[in-house]
Order: structure tokens, then sequence, then C-alpha cells
């Protein structure tokens, strides 16, 4: 994992094809080591697989809410775990790093925006 602090916004890239158990280690040493990040962003691109210590991560974030963690990058098979899971409710999803950067266009939005033009 590479970690860039760019003001209160941090960015991981995630170096491989699985989030592991080390892994989310990582990530709750950095929301624990730099609590003054307002946005995490997580850059899913290579991503094919997300263990269930992920999940069991994120569950614990949507409880506790003190940054707010984003995703961009997403691979397809990733984002279907995201959906089949229920997790696309409550985590924000970006097409790439220029949208999470500007809080624009979340995937999930388009989704229904394109529904509704149908």
């Amino acid at each position: 994992m590479e970690i860039r602090d760019i003001g209160n916004i941090c960015i991981v890239d995630v170096c491989q094809n699985t989030i592991s158990q080390s892994d989310v280690l990582n990530l709750v040493k950095i929301l624990k080591e730099k609590p003054k990040i307002k946005r995490l962003g997580i850059n899913m691109h290579g991503v094919r697989h997300v263990d269930c210590y992920f999940y069991t991560f994120v569950e614990l974030w949507k409880e506790k809410r003190k940054t707010k963690i984003s995703f961009f990058n997403t691979e397809i098979p990733v984002f279907l775990q995201f959906l089949v899971s229920g997790m696309d409710g409550f985590i924000n999803i970006y097409l790439d790093k220029n949208d999470f950067f500007n809080d624009k266009r979340l995937i999930i939005k388009r989704r229904f925006k394109l529904l509704k033009s149908a």
C-alpha cells in the first residue's frame, strides 16, 4: 500500500489484487495516526477481490464515521461485491481520482440517473 497526504485528504493506493487482513490493519493504523484527515480515498485499481476482514472494517467505520472513506477506480467484480453486500448504500464510490477530489459524480447516483432517463 502506498499512502499520499494532500492537506486533509489521504489517498491510499492498493498495490495488490486482494485487500487482505494486513491491508485492513494498515488502514486502521492510518485512521488512528492521522485524526485530522477528513477524507480517505482508497484507489481500488487492480483489486479483484475483497476479503471478509475488509467488510468488517467498513462496518465498524460506518458506526463511527469520523473520517469519510471513499473508493475510486473500482473494478467491476469488487463493485458487484459492494452492490450485493449492500455496502453501496453507505459508502461513496467514484469513477476516478478527479471525481473523488471534487466530491462529484458518485457512481451510484449516476446509476439512478440513467434509470430515470430510460
